[in-house]
């Protein structure tokens, strides 16, 4: 009689358990909801690690496009893209949304100048070592 009532309360517990962990997740999800703002000013568009602790992306902020350089302990603007180099990122981030290739547009110079600030990122992290 004592093994019963020792399972039954074990198992209670269990469903109590399951039912506590369904609740949590599903109002944190339902919670989330509000927190998450559907209008973001901030996009990170493309990014390319450097090493383990470092990368550089493209960034839109509030319409925007910037070349900007994160690590572990700092992140900085490293300059601001041209409209001419902007739209060059636009029609990238178009090409890559309807998956067709066009050898044309990555011959662009905001594709060489990404390279190139790339290059020198990773270079200037490799003499610090």
């Amino acid at each position: 009689m004592g093994l019963g009532v020792g399972l039954g309360y074990v198992v209670k517990s269990i469903l109590a358990l399951v039912v506590i962990i369904f609740i949590a997740n599903y109002s944190l999800k339902y919670l989330n909801t509000f927190m998450t703002k559907k209008g973001k000013a901030i996009r990170i568009i493309e990014r390319t690690a450097i090493n383990k602790g470092s990368s550089i992306c493209i960034v839109e902020i509030a319409g925007t496009y910037y070349v900007m350089s994160f690590t572990e302990t700092r992140n900085e603007i490293l300059r601001e893209l041209t409209e001419s180099e902007k739209e060059a990122v636009i029609q990238s981030q178009e090409l890559d949304e309807s998956n067709q290739e066009s050898p044309d547009l990555f011959k662009g110079k905001p594709i060489q100048v990404f390279k190139e600030l790339q290059t020198r990122y990773q270079n200037f992290y490799e003499k610090r070592k």
